[in-house]
């Protein structure tokens, strides 16, 4: 499973070393245009558009974490219909009883993992085998011609998407997340752009600390909320209602 250069942090930690590594960056940005004005008294620089190109990549980074949290909502739902049109359909066939149960365990695995979401691996195996078995209930089936050929068909087609709906769940959630790439070019956009905002500000008789730290704060709660969308063991969850709203539908009472 893909994971990124944050993975193995927790979110608080993350926040508190951005912002550190913001201050540092404009402290270094104040100290060497304190150096310079002591060594170039006559300098005049111009204005520094960095900023306008953290504020493209920001805005961009954001893009692809709220992207892929909407599909992680809507390949939830797709895979929430699939199971429960699965669980409808398996009623039109006869000695349908280890099929549904098969459906209703396949359903409280992922409820399972709502509560223990570090447990994907585990999850997944578990999902993998029940899918076997499910499947090899419904061969069984098919070969023994319980139920009309149309039901049958019906019957796999539903199973078939319940399948391919995890596989995209497993993508987008799991493997497919924001590249490491785009992290080193947003973080050393982030140490130059705030090395630049030191140095103009070094350049002042008076240096406001509590607008740096706000400064600092701002920008690392905006990477921090991107990072957290890009995960999906982050605190901004979806919300899983419809999962268990189905299963108080399917389940054998």
């Amino acid at each position: 499973m893909n994971s990124t250069i944050f993975s193995s942090l927790p979110i608080w930690t993350l926040y508190i070393i951005i912002v550190f590594l913001i201050v540092f960056a404009i402290r270094s940005g104040i100290a060497y245009a304190r150096w310079r004005r002591a060594h170039f008294s006559n300098e005049n620089d111009s204005a520094i558009n960095t900023l306008a190109l953290l504020a493209f990549i920001l805005a961009f980074t954001f893009s692809l974490g709220t992207s892929r949290f909407e599909a992680r909502k809507h390949f939830l739902l797709e895979e929430i219909n699939s199971i429960e049109t699965s669980w409808l359909r398996s009623a039109l066939v006869a000695d349908n009883t280890e099929l549904q149960k098969a459906l209703v365990e396949y359903v409280e695995i992922r409820i399972w993992l709502i509560d223990n979401p570090y447990k994907v691996k585990q999850v997944l195996k578990k999902s993998q085998e029940l899918q076997t078995k499910i499947w090899g209930l419904i061969t069984e089936l098919s070969k023994n011609d319980l139920g009309n050929d149309r039901i049958n068909a019906l019957l796999i087609d539903a199973v078939n998407d319940m399948f391919d709906n995890q596989t995209r769940r497993i993508s987008i959630g799991v493997n497919d997340r924001i590249p490491n790439l785009i992290w080193i070019a947003l973080f050393t956009l982030i140490v130059i752009a705030m090395f630049e905002v030191g140095y103009l500000l070094g350049k002042t008789d008076k240096l406001n600390w509590v607008l740096v730290f706000a400064l600092s704060m701002a920008f690392a709660t905006i990477v921090v909320l991107i990072i957290d969308l890009d995960s999906a063991r982050g605190h901004i969850t979806i919300n899983n209602q419809s999962l268990y709203d189905m299963y108080d539908r399917i389940k054998i009472k």
